[in-house]
């Protein structure tokens, strides 16, 4: 297991482990502000994030409804002084996000898209709360809940 060697890594030890997840997806031509749950289909992951070697950055590889793929590799970017996620899908989109931390709330704001996940005190639940722009609007993208399928990492 890697040394963890900042603070600030400290803050993305709740996002470690196996995990698997359901709820719902929504989008597509019929999803507006008067109908924002249209599209909606349901959603089934895994995803496991571990420390990449040095113990600063997290990387996460997720699995969705096949073939929906994501690599995130989460971290404190020094330069910029900020806490970042960039993301890579298999379908060719690449995003950047800003972390922020708010207690058990940890907050992804990008150009794109957003997320809140908000952990149990317990650390073994994920309450996930994707939000994608459509023109000035921000419409649901995927709610779900992400549960650890092995014991909570030291």
């Amino acid at each position: 297991m890697a040394q963890h060697t900042s603070e600030e890594s400290e803050l993305l030890r709740p996002f470690l482990g196996h995990w698997w997840a359901e709820g719902t997806s929504y989008g597509g031509d019929d999803q507006s502000p008067a109908s924002p749950h249209a599209g909606a289909s349901p959603w089934r992951s895994t995803h496991t994030a571990r420390w990449f070697s040095g113990g600063c950055f997290l990387v996460q590889d997720e699995r969705a409804n096949g073939p929906f793929d994501t690599l995130t590799v989460m971290g404190w970017d020094r330069d910029a002084e900020r806490f970042f996620a960039r993301s890579f899908e298999n379908h060719g989109f690449s995003r950047d996000y800003t972390l922020t931390f708010d207690g058990l709330a940890v907050r992804l704001d990008g150009e794109h898209e957003r997320a809140t996940y908000t952990f149990d005190a317990a650390g073994d639940t994920q309450t996930i709360a994707w939000q994608w722009r459509r023109g000035q609007n921000w419409l649901p993208l995927c709610d779900r809940v992400a549960h650890r399928v092995d014991p909570h990492p030291a």
